[in-house]
């Protein structure tokens, strides 16, 4: 790839849904790189990408190679201040495997909240809640 292109936010063409997701990634056990089969020697996982349609999600990560990732802390912001204000990344799209499990073998905690589009920045109060099918 000559130029790349710059990793953005989800977008859909008719976008009736939209929200946000955060992760506490799991301690025990594995991380993201061995679970997806990267090697966490050479490679840093920062993002990750469940896409797809009807019939089939796909599961993408976004990593920087160890070669590029300074010592110390604050490792990121510092290679961005390297290259331009970019984190120069690879993207993998990782086959033979479910993403929700990938998802749920790293996650400590994980919340996605979504909202109709019209409800955009309208607060939604909860004021009832139930089960379905209703638990006795």
């Amino acid at each position: 790839m000559e130029n790349g292109f710059i990793w953005r936010d989800a977008a859909v063409t008719y976008a009736d849904w939209e929200g946000t997701a955060q992760l506490d990634q799991r301690l025990t056990g594995p991380g993201i790189e061995e679970t997806v089969g990267l090697n966490r020697d050479e490679w840093m996982v920062i993002g990750i990408d469940i896409g797809g349609g009807e019939l089939e999600h796909d599961l993408r990560v976004i990593a920087v190679h160890r070669d590029r990732i300074p010592d110390g802390g604050g490792v990121l912001p510092r290679i961005a201040e390297a290259n331009e204000g970019e984190i120069p990344a690879t993207e993998f799209l990782i086959h033979d495997v479910d993403p929700y499990a990938v998802l749920q073998a790293i996650t400590h905690v994980f919340e996605l909240r979504m909202r109709l589009s019209g409800a955009s920045g309208l607060p939604i109060r909860v004021i009832e809640q139930s089960d379905v099918p209703e638990q006795a």
